[in-house]
């Protein structure tokens, strides 16, 4: 078609001037001619930044609520041992079952019940001070938490009975539940922004919950050797207190809530949710007390069958509530999440492996071999510095690695681990078997709770991360409860028969299989988890994206489109 003169002029003078910008800002034939807005490779040197800036851009910023960066790794150490809290006392349980039972007289479902009802409370209370942490205050419930929980970790040393010792078990539990939500939520308030940085910080913080089962058996088991077992719960007393005192400095201010006086903040308790807090606390307890009280006393006893039927309408009655109120413990809409649901289900089963595993190791160790205190810390040593190791490698790979990939290796460490106990013999070698089974226990606990810590945090908003944290927890806690409930009734079951009597392994090995059903259970659900990595810069995520059509995609700019309209005009 033919071109008129004067459009060719207009043409020839739009295309003038698109090339005067083009020498204008040294264009080549790699960059776009239109600046900052075009699509290019926009390396770290051509910003003009340091190696060491370039180093720091990638790993992430400190978070403004920390004065520096003492303080921010001061802090980190002290969530993880919040975290660590509940896991302790459970090691501490585990490693004093002979000398306790023996000084108190106490019954094999009593010396289960000193785990279990330590788990049960913090559990049933976990979300219910979730919620209060961030309607009060994150930090004054942290501090009150720690206080608390030292003071009665010492009136727990002078028990004089069953009952008494039972009892300040509960209360500890409660302690526990008091600093593990606001330590989850300061945390994943202070850390919003996807980096490196927070994955090492939520690494080290995930660490807490083996690790404290870990620390717990070997660092009581020696105070128990060495003395009584009132002396491992007076060092509780003692290092907790310490650490008590470091958290009035470390613990940053970082609440959901702008600063007002304690009147109006007390306001917002009419949006707790009293109902369902009842609901969890009477429908766990009693669920779990019915499994525990169930081998002893008899399956067919009615309080038994009470205990259990009613826990079981308690909790159904829990989750109708739950779906009606306005502001609910545990929001149902993030079970709507496929992935939170599955994620939450795999660790669910790999903890309840895990803690079956870990208590009967440590009492075949005692029952079996006769090993003293001080000797099955010896032996379960490997899984603290396996478990430091493994947490290390966890946090280095959340951003490298996909993240189903990793919640299937922890689930079929898990397998393995249990497989390996199931196998043990009092004859047996530990270096063949014990020992690269505790590896692998860590190793599952480890991995999958990087991974689920990292992706629960992220689906609750900010105003509600300590009840994100308190519904992680709420799991690990009630789960521990419910698996000691239903290991210690196989233990009970297999004791009381012929061949448990002619055999006294057998009773230990049905419940290191009761470990692996559960695990295998969680190596079955683990694949339809739909991740990829977690914790990837933002500038790393977004050159990621765009780098792979960097080769075909044409930027225009209005100049640009102006000239393409008038050809299309001609």
């Amino acid at each position: 078609m033919a071109v008129s003169s004067d459009q060719s002029l207009e043409i020839t003078e739009v295309s003038t001037s698109q090339a005067g910008v083009r020498d204008e800002i040294g264009a080549t034939p790699n960059t776009s001619i239109y600046g900052e807005n075009a699509p290019t490779i926009n390396h770290d040197a051509e910003n003009g930044q340091s190696g060491l800036e370039r180093i720091k851009t990638r790993f992430g910023d400190r978070p403004e609520c920390f004065k520096n960066t003492f303080q921010e790794v001061s802090f980190v150490f002290q969530a993880t041992v919040a975290t660590a809290t509940t896991s302790f006392l459970t090691g501490v349980a585990m490693i004093i079952t002979v000398p306790v039972s023996k000084d108190l007289g106490m019954t094999q479902g009593e010396i289960a019940w000193i785990s279990a009802s330590t788990s049960l409370v913090a559990g049933a209370f976990q979300l219910a001070l979730g919620q209060l942490a961030d309607l009060l205050g994150r930090k004054p419930m942290f501090i009150t938490g720690m206080v608390s929980f030292s003071a009665f970790a010492l009136l727990v040393a002078f028990s004089q009975n069953p009952f008494w010792m039972l009892i300040v078990c509960g209360i500890l539990g409660a302690c526990s539940a008091m600093v593990v939500p606001p330590a989850i939520g300061i945390l994943g308030a202070a850390y919003t922004t996807p980096s490196k940085r927070k994955n090492m910080a939520f690494s080290a913080f995930s660490a807490g919950n083996p690790l404290g089962f870990v620390f717990g058996t070997i660092l009581c088991g020696i105070a128990t050797q060495l003395s009584s077992w009132r002396a491992a719960y007076i060092m509780l007393c003692v290092i907790w207190a310490v650490f008590t005192i470091h958290a009035i400095w470390a613990v940053p201010n970082v609440e959901n809530f702008d600063r007002a006086p304690l009147r109006q903040r007390l306001s917002t308790l009419k949006q707790f949710d009293y109902v369902g807090t009842i609901l969890t606390i009477f429908g766990t307890g009693m669920f779990t007390a019915g499994l525990t009280l169930g081998p002893d006393d008899g399956w067919a006893r009615a309080h038994v069958i009470a205990l259990l039927v009613v826990g079981i309408i308690l909790l159904v009655l829990f989750v109708y509530w739950e779906r009606i109120f306005p502001t609910p413990l545990m929001p149902p809409h993030i079970w709507k999440d496929r992935n939170f649901s599955l994620i939450i289900g795999v660790v669910l089963l790999g903890t309840m492996s895990f803690t079956s595993s870990g208590f009967w190791t440590a009492f075949f160790l005692q029952e079996i071999k006769e090993y003293s205190t001080l000797m099955v810390a010896v032996h379960l040593l490997p899984m603290a510095i396996a478990g430091l190791i493994w947490n290390i490698v966890a946090g280095r790979i959340l951003h490298r690695v996909n993240n189903t990939l990793i919640m299937v290796i922890g689930a079929v460490c898990y397998l393995g681990a249990s497989l390996l106990f199931s196998f043990i013999q009092p004859g047996s070698s530990y270096w063949a078997f014990m020992f690269p089974a505790l590896i692998l226990n860590v190793a599952g606990a480890d991995l999958q709770f990087n991974v689920a810590n990292m992706y629960v945090m992220q689906s609750l908003p900010k105003h509600q991360q300590s009840l994100a944290g308190g519904i992680f927890n709420v799991v690990i806690r009630l789960s521990n409860a419910v698996i000691m409930g239903i290991s210690t009734a196989v233990y009970s079951s297999v004791e009381l028969t012929p061949e448990g009597m002619a055999d006294p392994m057998l009773k230990f090995t049905r419940t290191f299989q009761v470990s692996i059903a559960f695990s295998a259970a969680s190596v079955l659900l683990a694949p339809f988890i739909r991740l990829g990595t977690q914790g990837n810069h933002p500038k790393e995520e977004s050159t990621e994206k765009t780098q792979p059509s960097k080769a075909t995609e044409v930027v225009t700019s209005p100049g640009e489109s102006e000239m393409e309209e008038k050809k299309q005009d001609i």
